[in-house]
């Protein structure tokens, strides 16, 4: 499993409106080679070129060989595995505009290979597209030598170039990417090419899990030959090779309907020690079905192979059904040790009223998340205290998220100006503005539960909260170009370490100097205080752990202080439903660092037992039911 510096994106969008247009006409083909060896020229301090003979002599290689295998000697090959998704992909470009939705993680994130990964139960660094590596007595510099079996899933060769195409693409504007140009003109200081199967990459500081933090993943020269200022549109729907196992299969693909993954045809790592059991199924067919209600009644007839039961309402009265009493699905539990999503209302401060701390402070204090956790998800949710928690010792331990408290609230929102009561119990200040804000969501019955709740208990603090109920298109868009008051919302989280930066820097906020709320950056709450300046850079550049625990701490406190959302609440497992061909390592599924099942490609599907299930089905014959509770790393 490879997990990736940029995981943090989690979305609760659907963006499957955007495919009632036909298929875009190609532009004019042209070649940007001049135009990357000009920046090469002209950045040559970053990008060198040296010989096989510079490398040092003194380095000490490591092929990471010593970590466990990965997945079930058990797994078989073959198969197709069905799932539903509330999303069809905007685009098939990893980065640029549009790029950071639902599904990227499915094709690209979990799939793509970096220079090293991270094993998912261990956290140790293990070989990825490089074969051995080797670190700089400073921590600054890792050395490379790529695997030269490595190839694209078109069979074209992974070199050295390809690793040097990754910063001129990251880096160039014609990317229309903020994140990955700040992030890649910041954090690296030079890449070298000794040859074509040998680099080393400069951080600008040194790094705990140096190798990690200095691994890429290749941009194929050949593929972005064409790479320019229409790039957004050029490669809109083109597929890019893959390093993985798994390529969009665009014969098979639907645009707007379905989406196909197929398994490379003798990929090169296969049998690679940590590949060779996983990305078993031969194909992955993900069908759009924007309603989890219709969702589930596809699963219960098997035409979903399997589906997440998070919600407690699935989980305890939805699996009442004959197919689980009769074993044909079985139902698990598994306890995971992972970073938990900081999921809650996301509250943005360029907004009038919602830029005074006393207004905020106080929407903590009136929103009821307790309640919603007690009721609505049955005690099954924990409550969300920090902006990182999930993250072992880097998580502060001590800061807990006020508590539900109209008194309280109403102190604060008073002290904001909003004195009075109106009849219809909302407070208002002088001036008669009514203590009233709009919580943008995307449409789904749990999100529904979840804004209604909090509405009806806000009153009693004298808060308003109004609804906004969008396609999944539209409240990605008004969320990410800041257009939105407040909006239910959660970022993906990855280990190792907590990030702040691309969510707190002041220059994410706004256009610089301006009062312009800067879309496409993560900072959604346009929070600007030089304290978290400070401290997300601190932990951007650390050089030890102990800097990433102090700084994390620090940056926490100044959260909790400046109240920029409302903490909701997170789960320390996940739970699922699966049709009993399905099949999962039984090692806890040999995934400690897991977010779902299907997270590290460690399932496979037994054809011999689908046959029997389906005609025990047809026949009325019955299996045990099933719960499977997997809690190795339940942390108490």
């Amino acid at each position: 499993m490879k997990l990736r510096l940029h995981r943090w994106i989690w979305l609760l969008v659907g963006m499957g409106s955007l495919f009632s247009c036909a298929r875009m006409e190609e532009a004019q083909p042209y070649d940007s080679t001049a135009e990357v060896e000009a920046f090469y020229e002209k950045e040559k301090d970053f990008f060198t070129f040296a010989t096989a003979e510079d490398v040092p002599k003194d380095l000490q290689w490591q092929d990471g060989m010593e970590q466990p295998e990965i997945g079930d000697e058990l797994a078989t090959k073959g198969g197709v595995v069905n799932r539903a998704i509330a999303a069809f992909p905007p685009t098939y470009r990893t980065f640029g505009p549009n790029s950071n939705h639902s599904f990227r993680g499915e094709f690209h994130d979990n799939i793509e290979m970096g220079l090293v990964n991270l094993h998912p139960d261990t956290m140790e660094v293990i070989p990825g597209l490089a074969k051995q590596w080797a670190v700089s007595k400073d921590r600054q510099t890792v050395y490379f030598r790529l695997d030269p079996e490595a190839t694209y899933s078109d069979g074209v060769p992974v070199v050295a170039d390809d690793y040097l195409m990754t910063f001129y693409v990251y880096r160039s504007s014609y990317a229309n990417a903020p994140f990955y140009s700040q992030y890649y003109g910041t954090q690296y200081k030079n890449i070298t090419k000794y040859d074509d199967l040998t680099i080393s990459i400069k951080l600008a500081t040194a790094k705990p899990k140096t190798a990690y933090f200095a691994a890429l993943s290749p941009m194929p020269r050949h593929f972005f030959h064409e790479f320019g200022s229409d790039y957004a549109q050029r490669y809109q729907w083109r597929i890019k090779p893959t390093t993985g196992a798994y390529l969009i299969d665009e014969d098979k693909t639907r645009k707007g309907r379905v989406i196909v993954l197929k398994r490379v045809k003798d990929w090169w790592a296969k049998d690679r020690k940590y590949q060779k059991n996983r990305f078993n199924p031969d194909y992955v067919r993900y069908r759009l079905v924007r309603s989890s209600e219709k969702q589930f009644e596809l699963f219960r007839n098997g035409e979903v192979d399997l589906y997440s039961l998070n919600d407690p309402r699935f989980w305890n009265e939805k699996t009442e059904i004959d197919a689980v009493y009769k074993g044909y699905i079985k139902k698990a539990v598994f306890y995971n040790d992972y970073p938990r999503v900081p999921r809650g209302l996301y509250i943005n401060n360029s907004k009038p009223e919602l830029d005074k701390v006393d207004v905020r402070v106080g929407m903590q204090y009136a929103s009821n998340v307790q309640k919603l956790i007690d009721f609505d998800f049955r005690g099954d949710y924990r409550r969300t205290n920090i902006f990182c928690s999930g993250y072992g010792k880097f998580s502060e331990p001590t800061i807990r998220a006020r508590e539900f408290d109209p008194q309280k609230a109403r102190e604060h929102f008073a002290k904001a100006g909003f004195t009075e009561t109106g009849k219809d119990g909302i407070l208002k200040n002088k001036a008669g503005k009514r203590l009233s804000f709009t919580i943008s969501v995307a449409q789904d019955p749990l999100t529904n539960r979840i804004v209604l709740r909090l509405k009806e208990e806000a009153k009693k603090s004298g808060l308003e909260y109004q609804i906004e109920s969008l396609d999944g298109t539209g409240f990605f868009k008004k969320v990410m170009s800041k257009q939105h008051e407040i909006c239910l919302w959660g970022w993906g989280a990855g280990p190792p370490y907590p990030r702040y930066y691309q969510n707190f820097f002041s220059e994410n906020a706004y256009e610089k100097g301006s009062k312009t709320p800067k879309p496409n950056t993560n900072n959604i709450t346009v929070t600007v205080d030089p304290r978290l300046d400070r401290y997300s850079l601190a932990i951007r550049n650390a050089t030890t752990e102990k800097e990433i625990k102090d700084n994390s701490y620090a940056i926490e406190k100044v959260i909790h202080e400046l109240a920029p959302w409302v903490p909701g609440y997170h789960r320390n497992y996940y739970r699922f439903g699966y049709w009993r061909w399905l099949k999962f390592p039984q090692k806890a599924l040999n995934v400690r660092v897991s977010s779902e099942p299907f997270e590290a490609h460690v399932h496979w599907v037994d054809t011999e037992a689908k046959e029997k299930t389906l005609v025990a089905k047809r026949k009325g014959d019955t299996f045990p039911e099933s719960l499977e509770v997997y809690d190795r790393y339940l942390v108490k």
